[in-house]
């Protein structure tokens, strides 16, 4: 290799090194933040069930009462079989009856924002719709389509495309006037403003009132299950308190909140695929 030759690549190749080492300080800088974001709520975690293992042993509390961490733990093992069973009955009911939800919270909240008479004409009724309890309304659901799988997926969906559709409002309606005006200085129409500045702008917005419904759905599912069913979480829960099991009923309490938890978490990975930006700057303001 000649000497210009060797000029030529030597750029590159240090180029590439510093390209990996970039890639690893990142990759450093991601680990260190995970580690500082999930060491805190796992060291109050392990807190709570030492301090809550320790209480039942010296006051010697009847396990029916309240069952020692340690208890619980062996009813999760013993019935491993039985909660993953009921767990998908139940996850099947959250997600389904979530998209519904989200599917219709979003489509509703563009129209709204999108037509002012139909804002006018429709928002109120929503708004009046969830002072109806969902108490009422779910024997009347379990009555028309019986102990299927439909009257909780509903369940889930009314109960989680409310704060869907005022989250998706409020950012739709937040948008800054000056890039609209400046949109439409460039001809552009009604249908490429919403497409290209709206719906952008709104996303945050969306992811939130996205968030509040998962955690909302987890709820709904559980309460359609209590209403009438024959499989999922909530149905055990129902089975163990009637029979006074109270270390099961604890053990399935903590499997729904792990599955609550996880896809609490889960829609929180979405948000950042689809709006990394919105989460670099939220990160960069702590």
């Amino acid at each position: 290799m000649s000497g210009t030759d060797q000029e030529m690549v030597a750029p590159v190749t240090n180029g590439a090194a510093a390209a990996a080492a970039d890639d690893r300080r990142d990759t450093g800088r991601t680990i260190r933040r995970w580690i500082r974001t999930v060491t805190p709520p796992l060291l109050f975690a392990v807190l709570v069930i030492v301090l809550w293992e320790v209480f039942v042993l010296i006051t010697a509390v009847s396990a029916l009462l309240l069952p020692a961490p340690s208890q619980i733990g062996i009813s999760l093992v013993e019935n491993a079989g039985l909660f993953a069973r009921n767990a998908v009955v139940t996850l099947s009911e959250i997600l389904i009856g979530f998209a519904l939800g989200a599917f219709v919270g979003i489509a509703l909240g563009i129209g709204l924002s999108y037509s002012r008479i139909f804002e006018r004409s429709v928002y109120p009724w929503l708004v009046a719709s969830q002072m109806v309890p969902i108490v009422a309304v779910a024997p009347i659901l379990v009555v028309w389509f019986g102990f299927t799988l439909v009257p909780k997926v509903l369940v889930v969906a009314l109960i989680s495309f409310f704060p869907v559709v005022v989250n998706t409002v409020d950012g739709l309606q937040s948008v800054d006037r000056k890039m609209i005006n400046l949109m439409r200085t460039l001809d552009a129409s009604q249908v490429k403003i919403m497409r290209t500045v709206r719906i952008p702008w709104a996303m945050p917005f969306v992811f939130s009132g996205l968030k509040i419904a998962m955690a909302l759905a987890v709820v709904g599912a559980v309460f359609g299950e209590w209403v009438g069913s024959n499989a999922g979480l909530g149905y055990l829960m129902l089975a163990f308190n009637n029979q006074l099991a109270t270390t099961d009923l604890f053990a399935a309490v903590i499997v729904l909140s792990a599955m609550g938890i996880a896809l609490f978490f889960l829609v929180g990975g979405v948000e950042r695929l689809v709006i990394p930006w919105h989460h670099d700057k939220r990160q960069a303001g702590r």
